[in-house]
């Protein structure tokens, strides 16, 4: 009976003292379970405003170069819309028209338009959809834009910086971006005493206006 009494004792003891170590030690404060993290408010497409963007304020130009000197020249024909969410631009989406590209000489014009260069009968569009735009500010920009940039039937991702004006009447986007012809399957070296620069400088400046 009296080991039964010890067996019975040192159990309660035993229990006692899981129960005790589960607590806290004096002094001592136990952290409150963290939260949850909040979840990103998706935007609400009615707060969305759809612009379109127009030619006859707009233009599109770029600068590419050989060794010996560079060249300027832009593209004529695109279409495209941008959406804005309250005073802040939301997103956009161009389309050029490959073949309205003009340089400024002739034959350097016609020479682009063939298979050298962009090959505008296969490739007659070029695209641009951002896939962010965010405020950043730099010099000279008030918005970093990163989008998908399809030219010559390759597609890729680049992020540029741009400068946003909203207001009452529609959005301006200017901005300036430096590729590589090279990315995009244009790999003409040109003449050996005359090599063409794998870079060339997009200038886009958009006004999109309501619709």
């Amino acid at each position: 009976m009296k080991r039964q009494i010890c067996i019975f004792l040192l159990a309660s003891a035993a229990a006692t003292g899981a129960c005790k170590s589960a607590e806290p030690a004096p002094g001592t404060t136990t952290a409150p379970a963290a939260e949850p993290a909040a979840t990103p408010k998706a935007t609400d497409p009615a707060s969305l405003k759809t612009l379109e963007l127009d030619p006859a304020q707009s233009k599109f130009d770029f600068v590419a170069a050989k060794i010996t000197k560079s060249h300027n020249g832009a593209f004529k024909q695109y279409s495209g819309t941008a959406t804005v969410v309250g005073d802040d631009l939301h997103s956009i989406v161009v389309e050029v028209e490959t073949p309205s590209i003009e340089a400024d000489d002739p034959k350097l014009t016609g020479h682009i338009k063939t298979a050298d260069f962009l090959d505008v009968e296969k490739f007659p569009k070029a695209t641009f959809k951002s896939s962010s735009v965010t405020k950043k500010a730099a010099p000279g920009a008030t918005h970093e834009v990163s989008g998908a940039l399809t030219l010559h039937g390759v597609t890729q991702q680049i992020t540029f910086p741009v400068t946003v004006n909203v207001t009452a009447t529609g959005v301006t986007a200017t901005g300036e971006v430096t590729i590589d012809r090279q990315k995009f399957g244009v790999v003409y070296p040109g003449m050996p005493d005359d090599l063409i620069k794998d870079n060339v400088v997009l200038k886009p400046s958009f006004v999109f206006v309501k619709k």
